[in-house]
């Protein structure tokens, strides 16, 4: 097949809203799939193939016309090429091994990649000669955006989602170094906005408050780590959520613009490195007038610099910053709300300047470099222009309506290519330019397509399960024209055959329609048949006629399985003639004989399928990936017989499993594609050679479709990267023959459809358009009303025992055309039997009428011959089902409540194992007779094995300890005791005192034999918990030390509550056997309450749940309050044990000899009790019942009196017992509750007891938990101890490198300032040589020539690209924001350039002095250009040399930086070794002592003990003896000073009172002494009435003054309001006269125009003749201007000169200051 010649890539279509960037003045371009596409501003369209392998990021450059492509392959490349020509330019290799992730290029030679896996590296690459200047580690997180800043090529800003680095690049001749600065992220929310930049309080470690120091120790440390994860802590352990950067636009002031994903706009301070929200977008309240929102925005509007804005359309909301880019008039920005905004920069408050409406979401923006248009891209596809600052020039120019592309194929006619997307976006495209022509929408998301190749239609499938008609006969008008729902899934596969008669349609149901293929058959569907398993492919190939159709078939429910099952049938052209003779029945299902339809399985698993002449298949290998070929059987296998398909022979296939196979329309060639992004051409005749081509990656998906066109001359690929390609053939000398075949067969084809094909058309133009059915809003309820209704007409004829005829099934409005061919056959099948079914309703009814008088019947008959309802139910099979379904039920809930419970008893079994089997000591209490009082014990787990053997190997240890210590200190005593007196004289030691009770319980005494509790620091030794194994705390200074001391705590905690439960022991047991004697008391008690006829209440004392806890564990029957479940066996047994118990006591009631003998003989009793005897009456005689007193003898009355007086005994007797229970009772009672109230006392007592015991082991586990603190803060300082170390090592290593880069540096340095200080010298030499150069003229005129020498040209400093004039201040005619400040390169080649033509200038003949030769003038220009370039090239190697000296001042300082933070470190660690050994050894001790011994502030209430002192009670009780004597001391002076002062003060204050009383009275006679007597007040004091009338007479002449002076104030308002009216009379008459002049001004500026525009007429027609003239005047004239300038400052210089001399000469007159 490679023979043939070489599918080239004729063009592309898809844009999926990636980068379009403009790679000329009016050409964008944009990666297009695997290839790039170029876009002109007039339409024009250019494609460019990549042939890497694989396609990775994409970079444009700004100015230079070439783009740069990366691979995405095992050590990729970068090709960079120039456009338009698409020369390779260079290819850059080495810089990662996998993938680069994102390329920018600088506007100058520089490019910058980010490398992925495994590299993560920043390289910047001088792409003109294709060197790697020098590279860097970069995290690992993805890149949102990349970009040089375009005044700078040093700068590079990075954004991923988590950050923002700026990189700067350093240079030093020919050394590159990237330095990066973070920028930390503001907070996403202005509610949580607040000052970043204060530093997070240090925490500190200190045990208690009571020390006097605190250790600093960091977050790391505590945390344990060390390394980068101590480094990333602060960042992982930051919660506040921050903004998400994604795109970035540089300003010219090195500033940077920041569009984040949440709607936020922020400014990056290029100086100070810090990050500003200027913009947060507005918050969407729940509630439209809630308070809380609007208090919250006013709030978060005082803290952000931003202002709310009025006009809704102008808010910008969450993805308005997708994507950003500056222009002179302010940031242009656009997002997925589709509006381009333009905002102002240069004000605080974000306003929007501009906007327009794109209706698709933004994601690409970019200038030309121009600046005057804006290039938008959407990811929907489209491509918009807009013209800067005109908001109504937006223009579309392009809109492919970017999607996944279902399918693809070409219409009849091989003009056009059709192609639909997931959408169901069907659109047209030219086969030979790819040019968009139209599109329709089938309104339903697509899957997939086919074209028929006899009539201009495309049939689409739908997710819905329709397939849809679309008329392409008009392409610029497509429309529906028919849709039949063939599934109630989605349609997966559509093929025709080579004629068009058929349409194969398929589904994953396993379903295969036949639908007719032409329009004058309407499209109607033919049969279908039915396969197993999910249908992977559908092929056709036609052979005489008759299509044959193979379908492979996955039936293991993977599809990535292959297909493991072939169906292959035909149908001949006489099926489309009668199709009911292939069918079986009006539902259209084939007939398996008339289309010859077998089943075949596949040996192996295959993907693909393809039928070709001579039946052979072709398919390709799931295990291998290879192309195999099969043979298929002519005949039909018989059943049971089939074989399974093998291939005959294998060729090469693809990479990956999962490919496809497409024959060509002329059945030679065929072609294989597949996720590989691969597709293979080859011959059929020569299978095992092929042309490959790769039109889409891999990496996106691969190919999904391909097609050929009519005559095969063109293959049209698509991918999931939503991108259509066209390839077309470049045969070669030995192709054209077999093109000429494909092209022959394609001729010959569309003679023979061309008639039929005009006749289809014609009737498909006739065709009306499709109308999609109206949508009800209640399907459903329509549904079950019609359900409700059948459902209401079945009751009424049950209830009238009328026959219920089912109504004729209805068509739904979903149904399918084989829902409507089934009801087709439902209604023929009713009109057939229609008899029949009516005999048999009948027969229904009767025998319902029967069966309800049989009911009826049994109603009435007695219930031993009643039958159940069940009897009368005929449908036993339902009976049973409904039975078996109420089993399952039960049994389901019965299982369910099994769980339940089985997860209850695990669960009670795990608390009663964890709180009851493991404790050694149970827990429970002990509870008051007569108080609320309860003591508990300490429950107890049994000690495990390893705490025994390390508490016994600490004991052994301990043990040694001590031994070792007494040993040693007996040595040194001995050695060092001196021998006292008393031992001499054999006297005894003085006795000390004995310490009294509360010194002993705190320790304050002393005691040879050891510590007392107020040292030790508790009282455990007190409660069982003393041991001589202890440390002192004050010896605790090593880490085993303080570990021993815990296990040894540990032990003494768990020996005190050994102690304490003994005795709560006891006291249980007490309880036990009280409640057992009162028991026995109560007995007694009852008996006597119940001799004496008492009705009171017993006390009964029983032990609690909290005393006997096992009483939980236990489930008594009076706790079950619903019926216990029996099962049948448990049943059966109770009834048995109930009869026996029965026959038992039955028994017991019979004859008993020995209760008969007892009572005979003994009257039942065995003992005769005082209180049995009492209780018997005195007989009465007979004679006192019979007769009455008056006829009773003697004998009868002696008898009475004897009973009166027998009777009266009785009831003494009886009183006098009663009254001994009576002494008894109570004393019963009160025996009971005085050993109740002394069980109290006793539990008060042991309560007491445990409360101290509670305190003691709190002061146990507070030690304890002291030590356990001192070992944590050991182990953080070891930690913060360790990072130090690592971080010393590591600024060591890289103390190394910036040292031995300086001294590379130093060595770079010194050789080049060698170059430039000898360039320098030969620069020097020219001025030296000028007069040696040009001895050959006059003096004269080699000083004027050395001035024309030393003369520079003034050099226009360049403002801008576009022109060299442009003026800094804000000119709308250069939008390029970056024009005053343009790039170093472009400066560079500016000035270059300027100092070329300004040296030019300067060689004109015309600046020659007179009389000078033209040689000698050549000679100068020649002497000044190379002097002049020179001095240019010093000035180059200037700035060089100044970038070297600023590189090496930074890696200087970089060392000392270094240096000083080793320094700091090893400070650090010295203070850190410091703090260790204060915590080592300023041990931290717990006291005991009395409150009166405690002299500090307790005021709080944890005291603070940081500035105190412990010292011994004697010094307080010595200083406190020695302070009351001297108080006594001095209270009695102050008393004797009291005494005596007062007396004193008693009379200075007498003698102070006198003398204020004799001046007060000296004051009141002066006062009448000199008192003045007016006249008024002698008329007031003779006449009152007189005085009065004088004064109402007053106040009348200043009312009526007051009257006047009021009217003359109004006559001089109302003439001053008269003066105002005529002054403004006068201002009106003025603004006339002014309006006069204004106009007559106006009318002399035109006039004066005028005659300006007529002079100036006249001036360009008068004679220019003599200028030459006049200009060599000018020249001349400015010559003597300049010398008398020169002079002029000569002149100066010298009078200066001599006023200086003449200064000199007079006297100094110096005022000294004294």
């Amino acid at each position: 097949m490679d023979a043939i010649g070489q599918l080239e890539l004729t063009w592309a279509q898809g844009y999926n809203g990636s980068p379009a960037r403009y790679i000329d003045k009016d050409v964008i371009c944009y990666q297009c799939g695997s290839n790039v596409k170029f876009v002109a501003e007039d339409g024009a369209e250019t494609v460019f193939n990549f042939k890497g392998n694989g396609v990775g990021p994409f970079a444009v450059h700004p100015n230079a016309k070439c783009f740069a492509v990366a691979e995405q392959c095992l050590n990729p490349k970068i090709c960079i090429y120039v456009y338009p020509t698409f020369r390779e330019l260079v290819m850059l290799e080495d810089g990662t091994q996998l993938e680069y992730h994102k390329m920018s290029f600088s506007q100058s030679e520089y490019l910058c990649t980010v490398s992925g896996v495994p590299d993560f590296e920043l390289i910047l690459w001088n792409y003109t000669n294709g060197t790697k200047l020098t590279s860097t580690k970069v995290p690992s997180e993805p890149i949102t955006s990349m970009n040089f800043n375009p005044g700078s090529w040093r700068q590079i800003c990075i954004t991923t989602e988590r950050s923002i680095t700026l990189w700067q690049t350093e240079q030093s001749n020919d050394k590159y170094l990237l330095q990066p600065q973070k920028v930390k992220l503001p907070p996403s929310e202005p509610s949580i906005y607040g000052d970043e930049d204060k530093d997070r309080d240090q925490p500190t470690r200190a045990s208690t408050r009571m020390t006097s120091y605190t250790i600093d120790v960091p977050r790391p440390a505590i945390a344990g780590l060390v390394g980068e994860k101590a480094e990333q802590l602060e960042e992982i352990q930051d919660l506040t959520p921050r903004v998400i950067p994604l795109c970035q636009a540089w300003t010219p002031g090195g500033d940077l613009f920041i569009g984040c994903k949440g709607g936020q706009l922020m400014r990056v301070d290029g100086e100070v490195i810090k990050a500003r929200v200027l913009y947060y977008p507005p918050l969407r309240a729940e509630t439209p007038m809630s308070r809380a929102t609007s208090a919250a925005n006013s709030r978060f509007q005082s803290q952000t610099d931003l202002i709310n804005m009025s006009d809704d359309s102008n808010s910008m909301t969450e993805g308005s910053f997708d994507c950003i880019v500056l222009h002179k008039r302010g940031l242009y920005v656009g997002g997925q709300d589709g509006m381009l905004r333009l905002i102002d920069t240069k004000s605080e408050d974000c306003r929007v300047l501009e906007q327009c409406n794109i209706n698709h979401p933004i994601k690409s923006l970019s200038f030309p470099p121009s600046y005057r248009r804006l290039a938008i891209g959407s990811c929907e596809g489209s491509l918009h222009l807009y013209e800067a600052g005109i908001p109504n020039s937006l223009k579309l120019l392009k809109d492919l309506h970017w999607g996944t592309i279902m399918g693809i194929g070409c219409l009849t006619g091989n003009e056009h290519v059709v192609s639909v997307k997931e959408d169901g976006e069907l659109q047209v495209w030219t086969m030979d330019k790819g040019k968009f022509v139209s599109s329709v929408s089938v309104g339903v998301p697509a899957t997939c397509m086919a074209c028929s190749p006899l009539t201009h239609v495309a049939a689409v499938g739908t997710v819905s399960g329709h397939v849809m008609i679309v008329d392409l006969t008009n392409v610029q008008k497509p429309r529906i024209i028919k849709s039949t729902r063939m599934y109630h899934v989605p349609v997966s596969n559509l093929t025709y055959d080579v004629d068009g008669n058929f349409l194969i349609a398929g589904a994953e149901n396993g379903q295969v329609f036949v639908i007719d293929g032409r329009a004058s058959k309407d499209f109607n569907p033919i049969g279908y048949t039915v396969v197993e398993g999910e249908i992977l492919t559908i092929t056709t190939f036609t052979v005489n006629g008759v299509v044959k159709v193979s379908i492979t078939t996955n039936s293991s429910g993977n599809r990535r399985n292959g297909a493991d099952a072939l169906l292959y049938f035909e149908l001949p052209e006489d099926i489309l003639k009668d199709p009911r003779k292939s069918v079986q029945s009006l539902k259209c299902d084939f007939k398996d004989a008339a289309i010859k339809k077998m089943v075949l399985k596949f040996g192996i698993p295959s993907f693909g399928g393809a039928v070709a002449e001579g039946n052979l298949l072709f398919a390709v290998s799931q295990k291998t990936k290879k192309l195999h070929q099969i043979s298929l059987p002519d005949e039909i296998p018989k059943k049971g017989h089939a074989e399974p398909l093998l291939p005959e022979t294998e060729f090469p296939g693809h990479q990956l499993p999962g490919a496809k196979l497409l024959l060509s329309p002329h059945g030679k060639w065929l072609a294989s594609y597949g996720i590989d992004g691969y597709v293979q051409v080859r011959a059929i005749g020569s299978l095992d050679r092929f042309i490959s081509i790769r039109p889409h990656d891999y990496h996106s998906g691969g190919v999904r479709n391909i097609a050929f066109s009519d005559d095969s001359q063109s293959v049209f690929t698509t991918g999931q990267d939503g991108v259509i390609c066209c390839y077309s053939w470049n045969y070669s000398s030995t192709g054209i023959g077999k093109a000429k075949s494909a092209m022959e067969s394609a001729r010959a084809r569309k003679t023979k459809l061309m008639q039929g094909q005009k006749d289809e058309d014609e009737v498909v133009r006739k065709m009306s358009d499709w109308v999609p059915p109206l949508r009800s809003d209640r399907p459903v309820s329509a549904e079950m009303d019609q359900s409700e209704k059948e459902r209401a007409a079945l009751e009424q004829a049950l209830a009238s025992d009328e026959i219920y005829r089912t109504p004729t099934p209805t068509a739904a409005t979903n149904a399918t055309w084989q829902d409507m061919q089934k009801l087709e056959w439902v209604k023929a099948e009713d009109a057939q039997y229609h008899d029949v079914k009516k005999d048999l309703r009948v027969q229904i009814r009767d025998m319902r009428r029967t069966i309800q008088e049989m009911l009826k019947q049994n109603e009435t008959l007695p219930a031993i011959e009643k039958l159940g309802r069940h009897e009368f139910d005929l449908d036993i099979e339902e009976q049973n089902r409904l039975q078996t379904e109420a089993d399952s039920e039960v049994q389901r809930v019965r299982e369910e409540i099994e769980f339940d419970n089985l997860a209850k008893i695990y669960l009670r079994e795990m608390i009663k194992k964890e709180c009851w089997d493991d404790m050694k000591v149970k827990g429970r209490a002990v509870q008051a007779f007569y108080s609320n009082l309860e003591v508990s014990n300490f429950p107890m787990r049994e000690r495990s094995k390893d705490f025994e053997k390390l508490l016994n190997t600490v004991t052994i240890r301990r043990t040694i300890e001590l031994a070792e210590l007494a040993a040693r200190k007996s040595e040194i005593e001995v050695a060092n005791r001196p021998t006292t007196t008393a031992e001499k004289k054999n006297v005894p030691a003085p006795v000390t005192k004995a310490p009294t009770k509360d010194d002993d319980d705190l320790g304050e005494g002393e005691d040879e034999d050891g510590e007392k509790p107020s040292t030790t620091g508790s009282l455990g030794a007190q409660y069982g918990g003393g041991s001589d194994l202890f440390y002192s705390q004050f010896d605790l200074h090593t880490r085993e030390q303080k570990i021993n001391q815990i296990i040894l705590l540990e032990d003494a905690i768990h020996r005190i509550k050994v102690a304490f439960n003994k005795e709560f022991a006891d006291i249980h047991l007490k309880k036990v056997s009280e409640i057992g004697k009162i028991k026995e008391k109560n007995k007694r008690i009852k008996k006597i309450m119940d001799d004496i006829d008492l009705d009171e209440e017993i006390f009964l004392p029983l032990l609690s749940i909290y005393e006997e806890p096992e009483q939980l564990l236990e489930v008594k029957d009076e706790e079950v309050k619903v019926e216990k479940y029996l099962t049948p066996e448990q049943k059966k047994k109770k009834e048995e044990e109930d009869k026996m118990e029965e026959e038992r006591r039955l028994k017991e009631k019979g004859d008993n000899a020995r209760e008969r003998g007892l009572g005979m003989m003994m009257g039942g009793v065995l003992e005769i009790k005082k209180e049995d005897e009492l209780k018997k009456d005195v007989p009465k005689p007979l004679f006192m019942q019979t007769k009455e007193q008056k006829d009773w003898t003697e004998d009868e009355k002696r008898l009475a009196g004897e009973y009166e007086q027998k009777v009266k005994d009785l009831n003494e007797e009886r009183e006098k017992y009663r009254k001994q229970l009576e002494t008894e009772l109570r004393k019963l009672q009160s025996i009971i509750q005085d050993s109740m109230g002394g069980f109290d006392e006793m539990l008060t007592q042991v309560f007491m007891k445990k409360i101290k015991v509670m305190m003691v082991v709190y002061q146990e586990e507070l030690k304890i938990l002291r030590l356990r603190a001192s070992l944590l803060v050991e182990e953080e300082l070891e930690t913060q101890e360790q990072e130090l170390n690592r971080l010393v090592e590591h600024k060591k290593s890289l103390k190394a490198l910036t040292a031995a880069a300086m001294i590379e540096s130093k060595k770079h340095l010194d050789a080049y300032k060698n170059d430039y200080e000898n360039l320098q010298y030969e620069d020097k030499a020219m001025d030296k040589t000028f007069k040696r150069e040009f001895n050959d003229v006059t003096a004269l005129q080699q000083d004027q020539l050395y001035r024309l020498f030393r003369r520079r040209p003034k050099i226009p400093r360049l403002k801008g690209f576009d022109t060299p004039a442009a003026p800094s201040t804000g000119d709308h005619g250069l939008p390029n924001p970056f024009a005053d400040r343009p790039s170093t390169a472009r400066q560079h080649a500016q000035a270059k350039n300027n100092v070329e033509s300004a040296i030019n200038d300067l060689d004109r003949d015309v600046n020659n002095p007179e009389g000078v030769e033209l040689s000698v003038w050549e000679r100068l220009c020649k002497f000044r250009r190379i002097k002049i370039e020179n001095e240019f090239l010093i000035k180059q190697k200037a700035l060089v040399f100044a970038e070297m000296e600023a590189f090496y001042r930074k890696r200087q300082d970089e060392d000392e930086i270094l240096k000083n933070e080793i320094e700091d470190l090893q400070m650090k660690i010295s203070k850190l070794k410091n703090d260790e050994a204060r915590v080592n050894l300023n041990l931290e001790v717990q006291l005991l002592l009395k409150q009166g011994q405690v002299e500090t502030d307790t005021s709080t209430f944890i005291a603070d003990y940081k500035n105190s002192a412990l010292i011994h009670r004697s010094v307080v009780e010595e200083l406190n003896t020695n302070i009351k004597k001297l108080g006594e001391d001095k209270i009695a002076s102050m008393v004797e000073s009291k005494d005596f002062r007062k007396g004193i003060i008693q009379l200075e204050w007498e003698h102070k009172k006198m003398l204020m009383e004799m001046e007060d009275f000296q004051n009141k006679m002066k006062d009448i002494q000199f008192m003045k007597v007016t006249r008024e007040i002698q008329l007031f004091l003779n006449n009152v009435a007189e005085y009065e009338a004088k004064k109402a007479d007053e106040i009348n002449k200043l009312e009526q003054t007051i009257m006047t002076q009021l009217k003359h104030h109004e006559k001089k308002l109302a003439h001053q309001k008269k003066i105002l009216r005529e002054h403004n009379r006068t201002i009106k008459a003025k603004d006339a006269d002014n309006t006069n002049i204004d106009s007559d001004l106006m009318e002399r500026n035109v006039t004066v125009n005028e005659r300006k525009l007529i002079d100036e007429v006249n001036a360009d027609r008068r004679s220019d003749a003599g200028k030459d003239k006049r200009y060599m005047e000018i020249v001349q004239r400015r010559k003597l201007v300049d010398l008398a300038k020169a002079q002029a400052q000569e002149v100066a210089v010298l009078r200066a000169e001599v006023e200086r001399l003449r200064m000199r000469t007079f006297p100094a007159l110096v005022q000294v200051e004294h």
